[in-house]
This record gives structure tokens, sequence and C-alpha cells, in this order.
């Protein structure tokens, strides 16, 4: 097995991600590693995919920025997937839909449509995920709670052009991850409501995937429900400036 500084580290990572399993009677397979690699240069997300590799994983990569995720696509072509998860401008929306297996970032039903019409375009269903503030943080986006089950409601008539794979967050800024936990359980408890209304049925398999939790939180993430975690600094550490 492989020895360098980021194998050891994904190697605590996945443990951390099956003792939160463990906690919260899920299976290991359950949860999704999405290894945030923005900024982080290409030598040490290949050292990355390698090491996910050697442990029979699927790498899957997250990015904040088109035109990174672009370069980083190119280098790698088909050895990783790639989910666009940082803030998605009108101008960045065709490349996107280009080079973004998922975009999670959806956070408004102008976006939604736009996805759609550069996805028709070219031929391809688009794997999207909406980004809801579940914090109601004014610094975030995102589609507030409420406004949830209205923009799932739109999904049907886009979708020749969208899959709509589940919800993602970003919460509050909070100094601890216990803290984070009601957030966690709000987007769990919000998944219920739409399975109960039968909204369920919009996304793909009739199965809502929960994108929540980051390095510091996504043990408390796994347990309160999250489908995937997107986790940069335990991995990569800290970023360059």
């Amino acid at each position: 097995m492989d020895s360098g500084p980021v194998a050891a580290q994904l190697e605590s990572v996945l443990a951390e991600m099956r003792g939160a399993c463990e906690r919260s009677g899920r299976g290991t397979t359950d949860v999704t590693l999405v290894a945030v690699s923005k900024k982080h240069p290409l030598p040490l997300v290949h050292e990355y995919v390698a090491a996910a590799q050697a442990r029979g994983m699927r790498p899957v990569l997250g990015e904040s920025y088109v035109q990174e995720l672009k370069a980083k696509r190119s280098a790698l072509g088909t050895a990783a997937t790639f989910h666009l998860i940082g803030p998605l401008q009108s101008n960045k929306i065709r490349d996107a839909v280009k080079v973004a297996d998922v975009i999670e970032s959806v956070h408004s039903l102008s976006v939604l449509q736009a996805i759609a019409t550069e996805a028709r375009k070219i031929g391809k269903k688009q794997s999207v995920l909406l980004q809801v503030n579940i914090s109601e943080d004014s610094a975030k986006s995102g589609f507030a709670p409420h406004e949830v089950a209205a923009a799932v409601g739109e999904v049907s008539s886009m979708a020749d052009a969208v899959s709509l794979q589940g919800l993602m967050t970003i919460t509050a800024l909070y100094d601890t991850a216990e803290e984070a936990r009601g957030d966690f359980r709000r987007m769990a408890t919000l998944r219920d409501e739409l399975v109960q209304s039968g909204l369920h049925t919009a996304f793909e398999g009739s199965r809502i995937k929960l994108s929540m939790g980051m390095s510091a939180d996504f043990d408390v993430a796994i347990e309160e429900g999250a489908d995937l975690v997107r986790v940069g600094t335990a991995l990569f550490g800290e970023r360059e400036r």
C-alpha cells in the first residue's frame, strides 16, 4: 500500500467515516467521500487519485471554480468524477455543463433552468443537487428551506436535461462540529418532508441524497444522514495562498 502523506490522511479520514457509520448504524459504502481539491496543485491531486484507486475507490473530486475544474479534468480525464461545489455564475454555466459530472451548487431556479438549456444543446443529462441555505445565513447562497418543495416541483419540466440527485448545504460557520448538528438534522427532516409529500419521485431513483459536512464536521454530518461529505483540508492540508 502507498505511504505518502495524502495516503495517510485518506486512511485517517476513512477511519473517521467508518466510525461515524458504525455509530449511526449505517454501512461504510453508504457515504461517498468528495475530496475537495480546489486550489491544490495537480501532483497532490494525482497522489490522492492513486491512493483512492489503491483502496478500490472511485475518486470523486470537488472543485469550486469552473476554470480549475476544466484544467484538472483535462489532466485526469476519466480517472475521477468531478463535482462542482462552488458558486456558479451565469457566465460559467455553459462550461460547467461541459466538464462537471455533477453540479452541487444549484442555488436558484434561474441557474437550474440555464443548466437545462445548456445541457440540451449538447445532448447531456446533467446531474445536479439543489443548494439549501439551511442555516438561513445571509452570507450563504441557496434556496430557503421553505422554497425547496416548489423548486423540486419545477424539475419535471426539465427531466430531459437534468437529473436531480439530492440536496446540498453549506452551514453557517460554527466554532464546533456539534453546533452544526442541528442544521444537519434539519436537512434530514427536509428530506423526510419531501418524501412524505411524494416529491422524492422527482429525484433520480426516487432517492434524495444529502451532501453536507466538511473537514471539521463530516463525522457529525454522517451521523445525521449525509450521503456525500466534502473533505479538503483533512485530506490535502492547508491550501496554497
